[in-house]
């Protein structure tokens, strides 16, 4: 409990203990994203963690400025979807790569993939066109501005013939 309250709480916690705080504590209401966000955790060094047995721990590979596309292709590929997810949101990530999380048994890796702006366009297209991802779809930050118009005027015109 005390390493936790540490983590949690305390500015000047080494960067050793919040690592083994990110083994297992997700973070709280009170302090979100911590041990993740605390000024002291380790932003170099992580790549080491890419062969890790946790999942939790190989996640952490990607956040490091020494890993390569070549990392986020074999991470995105994982058996957990916790790294997959994060593989899914790194902007490294192949279009190709993007596209194939589409079918990633995880609802939330399936739903990062949706908003990946390295979907390439044509793929895109058939999610905006598609009732069951759509909406999802829509919050691809890859949409041109004059696209999400269009779409918005079509949903407007056919709200109002229904209506």
């Amino acid at each position: 409990m005390v390493r936790l309250f540490l983590a949690e709480s305390c500015d000047d916690a080494p960067a050793d203990l919040l690592l083994e705080v990110w083994r297992w504590w997700n973070g709280s209401l009170s302090h979100p994203h911590r041990p993740r966000s605390h000024p002291n955790f380790p932003c170099t060094g992580l790549l080491r963690y890419a062969d890790d047995r946790s999942g939790r721990m190989r996640r952490l590979a990607l956040d490091d400025p020494e890993s390569t596309p070549a990392d986020v292709a074999r991470l995105a590929r994982d058996p957990e979807a916790e790294v997959r997810g994060r593989a899914a949101e790194d902007p490294r990530l192949s279009p190709a790569d993007a596209a194939r999380l589409l079918n990633d048994p995880a609802a939330y890796v399936r739903g990062t993939a949706i908003r990946s702006p390295r979907l390439p366009a044509r793929v895109l297209a058939g999610l905006l066109h598609n009732r069951d991802t759509a909406a999802t779809a829509v919050t691809d930050p890859a949409i041109p501005v004059p696209v999400l118009h269009r779409i918005l005027a079509a949903a407007t015109a056919a709200m109002a013939s229904e209506g």
